[in-house]
């Protein structure tokens, strides 16, 4: 029997000692291959709470970096896109300026002149529509509906229909474009004035004096649910005192009257016609027969000198009878009734809201998004562009019988591009905002925002050199104590084997 002079604590000491080194050339690997001293904070106890702090801090600058770079794409498309609106209103501005000074009675040019105005609708509608990643820009904080429907119908004629520049008129003033809201109630109608000034006044049952107030003179409402008047009405007065709104119409009195018409469409000369008129709801009859209207080409403008007083207004042609004895004409007319249950309905282009969105670009500072497609920079060119587009040529609400627009929607133009602007405001006060300051608001935050990528990009440069030197290796000192290890770990391989090759019968 052999018997080896290791005994089993020898035995278990070789292996620990080997365990220990093969333990400790797998750490040298790893650091070595990865170039960390630890893979865990606990390996580092000295240094591992300031390293935890360092990575947080390098953490948050990448998540403001990640922030701002998209917030950066959000402001650079909006940037494109008021770039489209303003080369649209300043091409439109500067058609209107040549349109002005030419024949603002010419057929050919006020049909020219009103399609670009709609198709400028349609393209400032489309970039304001802009979205990105499928959030809309300029829709406040309400990025997933889109936020302009400026009603453009599908296409001009049917929008000139809609609003046709006389007893339908597109809001004026931003009060009246803008006012969005919706009531149930009890309506009643009262009817009054004369010619031009006809109005139907109605009464909410609902309301005190104070709440009309609510409402603004040029805003469009819908009246529907059986008032007796549905329909779309423009508002010509509010009073707050004795509580009331008023409605434009235009209602014929029917009755024979020795009127004279003096009729007009675009640079055509005036025609004038005295005679005996029959009126019988929307039909003209003329005494002198057939032939005395022979002349008239469709649509034109009426302007009626009443015998009677009745009828002493300004109305459209909008058909002539094959003998030319009478004229159809267009009204507006309501019915005197109430109180009658029904709804009434004011709507506005913008289907977003005003709610301020706030970025954080850095640990210290914010910037406000606000920019949305109410601000009153659109709403200038909205109703600049509409107010040229409304009214179909020769009737009594269309360009060529309202020239004064070109000019009033010149200064509209004028004052979205750049405000503040010279002259009077056509429609009263305006407020201060022009597609210039949006701009440079936009390009202001931009630039914020690329200041603060560059400081929080150098400043996730300098953590992780600090962080480096935390946890990184030396190349050269673990490679060269790895090789250490593994001659250690061969040398005692070779111990142990030898060891155990050694008996007590090799010493005898």
């Amino acid at each position: 029997m052999v018997t080896r002079v290791s005994n089993f604590a020898h035995s278990q000491y070789l292996n620990s000692h080997l365990f220990k080194l093969q333990n400790d050339l797998h750490k040298a690997e790893i650091a070595t291959a990865t170039e960390k001293i630890t893979q865990t904070y606990s390996g580092i106890p000295d240094s591992s709470s300031r390293l935890v702090q360092l990575e947080h801090l390098v953490e948050q600058s990448r998540r403001f970096n990640t922030n701002n770079e998209v917030v950066d794409l959000r402001l650079q498309s909006t940037d494109i896109a008021l770039v489209g609106i303003e080369d649209t209103i300043s091409n439109m501005k500067d058609m209107l300026s040549d349109y002005a000074s030419g024949e603002t009675r010419s057929a050919e040019q006020v049909e020219q002149v009103q399609k670009f105005a709609y198709q400028a609708l349609r393209d400032i509608q489309g970039f304001l529509n802009e979205s990105v990643a499928g959030r809309y820009l300029f829709s406040g904080s309400r990025t997933s509906q889109s936020p302009v429907d400026l009603k453009l119908q599908d296409n001009l004629q049917a929008f000139q229909q809609k609003w046709n520049g006389d007893t339908s008129k597109f809001p004026e003033t931003r009060a009246a474009n803008i006012l969005k809201f919706g009531i149930s109630d009890s309506f009643t109608f009262t009817n009054g004035g004369s010619g031009n000034n006809q109005y139907s006044e109605i009464q909410i049952a609902g309301f005190a004096a104070a709440d009309y107030s609510k409402f603004a003179v040029g805003a469009d409402i819908t009246l529907a649910g059986g008032t007796g008047n549905d329909g779309d009405w423009t508002i010509s007065a509010v009073d707050t005192t004795t509580g009331y709104i008023r409605v434009a119409r235009k209602d014929l009195t029917d009755e024979v009257s020795a009127d004279t018409f003096t009729i007009k469409r675009g640079a055509d000369e005036p025609l004038i016609i005295s005679d005996t008129m029959t009126y019988s709801g929307t039909t003209i009859t003329a005494a002198g027969g057939a032939g005395t209207f022979s002349n008239v080409e469709v649509p034109a403008t009426i302007e009626i000198a009443s015998g009677s007083g009745n009828n002493t207004m300004r109305v459209s042609v909008t058909a002539v009878s094959a003998d030319g004895s009478s004229l159809t004409v267009s009204e507006k007319t309501a019915t005197a009734t109430g109180p009658n249950a029904g709804t009434l309905n004011v709507s506005s282009y913008y289907n977003g809201d005003t709610m301020i969105t706030s970025h954080r670009i850095d640990e210290n500072r914010s910037i406000d998004l606000d920019t949305t497609a109410l601000d009153p920079a659109f709403d200038k060119a909205i109703r600049a562009l509409s107010i040229i587009a409304q009214g179909e040529f020769g009737t009594a609400g269309g360009l060529d019988q309202n020239t004064d627009r070109a000019d009033e929607a010149i200064w509209l133009l004028d004052s979205a591009l750049d405000f503040p602007t010279d002259g009077t405001p056509p429609y009263g006060p305006e407020d201060v905002s022009s597609i210039e300051q949006v701009r440079f608001e936009t390009s202001f935050y931009r630039s914020q925002i690329k200041t603060s990528i560059e400081r929080e990009t150098t400043s996730i440069t300098f953590l992780l050199n600090n962080t480096g030197k935390i946890e990184n290796i030396d190349r050269l000192q673990a490679t060269t104590e790895l090789l250490d290890i593994d001659r250690a770990l061969q040398a005692s391989y070779q111990v142990l084997s030898r060891t155990q090759k050694l008996g007590l019968a090799q010493f005898l």
